[in-house]
């Protein structure tokens, strides 16, 4: 199997948006959810225009891992923090006047682990993934929770023979592509076209009426079937790592 599409897994675990920081607040906000699943401190920060890197380190002391997110490329002089990916997300007005037949139906069947593991290739451009730091099973553990509550909310649409799956959700009149991934065998066969249309009519139905997805940049096969689906880029984040390597060496020690 092969990825067709991964959604940043902020947008469930620690969101992106970049919300400046108030002068009452720290500059890294604590993430419990990522923080318990990992085992070990992780956080999350904006850059903002007074935002400085020798104040972030000062605060970071205590965490092993922390996001940093940026709408412009920066550089740093720590070499802790490396640039993990690059977030690209895409928008679509859904068309409500038109109703189509659902092809795929939403997955309502037993666990099964081959849903497991479509969401690990469906995470391989992932930055939990290409990060070599995160050597502690970060990226099986965070996309099982993440197909684990997909599954058990019943937001998964699976193909035939478990050809490929996708997630979605819905939140009042938007909604938003989670993982979508195709078998490699299957490719080229219009599976993936076919998975995104079937969350829109999904989502049309539960009055969604937009529909967001997220991808990274060097995803070129997702980029162009989002294109050609008449998706358009309306956010381009740039996502750092920071990874405590002193803080590693007492944790794991």
């Amino acid at each position: 199997m092969t990825l067709i599409h991964f959604q940043l897994a902020e947008n469930i675990f620690g969101s992106t948006e970049l919300c400046k920081p108030t002068t009452d607040n720290p500059m890294i906000i604590p993430l419990p959810f990522d923080t318990e699943l990992f085992g070990y401190p992780v956080g999350k920060t904006t850059i903002f225009g007074d935002w400085k890197e020798s104040m972030f380190l000062e605060e970071a002391k205590v965490f092993q891992l922390a996001y940093i997110f940026s709408e412009k490329e920066l550089c740093f002089k720590s070499s802790e923090i490396i640039l993990a990916d690059t977030k690209l997300t895409f928008e679509k007005e859904l068309d409500t006047s038109r109703e189509c037949e659902d092809l795929i139906s939403r997955y309502q069947g037993n666990w099964d682990k081959r849903l497991l593991y479509l969401a690990l290739e469906s995470g391989r451009f992932s930055r939990f993934k290409v990060d070599s730091r995160l050597a502690h099973g970060e990226f099986e553990k965070l996309y099982g929770s993440w197909v684990l509550k997909a599954w058990e909310n019943q937001t998964l649409i699976v193909a035939a023979d478990y050809s490929g799956f996708i997630s979605y959700s819905t939140d009042t009149s938007s909604a938003q592509i989670g993982l979508i991934a195709v078998d490699a065998c299957q490719q080229g066969k219009g599976i993936g076209k076919l998975l995104v249309q079937s969350a829109e009519r999904k989502a049309k139905s539960e009055a969604a009426r937009v529909m967001k997805i997220a991808t990274q940049a060097n995803n070129s096969a997702a980029v162009r079937l989002y294109e050609k689906l008449g998706y358009a880029l309306v956010e381009r984040v740039l996502v750092y790592h920071y990874w405590n390597r002193k803080l590693k060496d007492r944790i794991h020690s």
